[in-house]
């Protein structure tokens, strides 16, 4: 995935002033109040071979510890596992995925702009809530960076336009209170709808389960919505049962 790379280095941490662009690695517990009280992005290396008595008593609040055997070795670890800890550190969203035409990541505060322009069109809130006042919203988006993406590793994500960068909608895999499969949700701007993105987004999304071991995938949807209706049957979901008085559960 072309993405840009937020991460610039990686080095150990000295006390004294901090860089952007740069993760830090703690190695002395005792180091780990003077990593915070700098505002650094940093993870914690526990050598399990040199285990600190202490070292407990100082990991409270630390979000990335990592164990090893020996020194610190960044080249054990994924390409971009050193960027996606960076950006979760800096709540710079994460890169989900691409499709031909589309890209998909975690949705942030200043995508906001571009979801009230989209929702501004009536056709959109027919059949689906409108956005929260302002406020609200921007509180919902930081808790759900929170409590979804960092919990559950998936969401809904923001969906951009390749060619032109341009944020035309939201699609991807929620958590909904008392079901245990992922429910799919997506929409796409008026503008660019009757193109095909739709399809290819979601079929994009249900590849990304598959390859991440999510067996199988709901959506709920009102059955006077033909496109989304017509959309999950080329899908293959198939109706299962009543979601409310107004909405069906679809499943694949």
């Amino acid at each position: 995935m072309n993405s840009i790379s937020y991460l610039k280095k990686i080095q150990r941490f000295e006390r004294g002033a901090t860089e952007d662009g740069c993760l830090y690695v703690v190695t002395d517990p005792k180091d780990i109040p003077a990593a915070k009280g700098l505002g650094a992005a940093f993870v914690y290396y526990s050598d399990i071979t040199k285990k600190d008595a202490k070292e407990s008593s100082y990991l409270d609040g630390v979000k990335y510890v990592l164990e090893c055997e020996g020194g610190f070795d960044p080249e054990e670890f994924d390409d971009g596992f050193f960027e996606n800890v960076y950006r979760r550190l800096k709540h710079i969203p994460l890169d989900i995925m691409e499709t031909e035409r589309c890209l998909l990541r975690e949705t942030w505060i200043p995508d906001l702009d571009s979801f009230y322009e989209i929702y501004s069109d009536t056709s959109v809130t027919k059949y689906m809530e409108d956005l929260m006042e302002r406020s609200e919203e921007e509180k919902y988006t930081e808790n759900y960076r929170d409590l979804i993406y960092e919990m559950y590793g998936h969401g809904i994500w923001t969906v951009i336009l390749k060619e032109t960068g341009e944020i035309i909608g939201r699609a991807g895999l929620d958590e909904r209170a008392g079901y245990d499969r992922p429910e799919l949700g997506f929409l796409i701007g008026p503008k660019w709808q009757r193109q095909g993105l739709a399809e290819e987004v979601c079929r994009g999304i249900l590849d990304w389960a598959s390859e991440n071991d999510i067996d199988e995938v709901m959506s709920i949807t009102d059955p006077e919505n033909t496109a989304s209706v017509n959309l999950l049957k080329k899908l293959g979901f198939t109706k299962s049962e009543a979601f409310d008085d107004k909405r069906d559960i679809w499943i694949k």
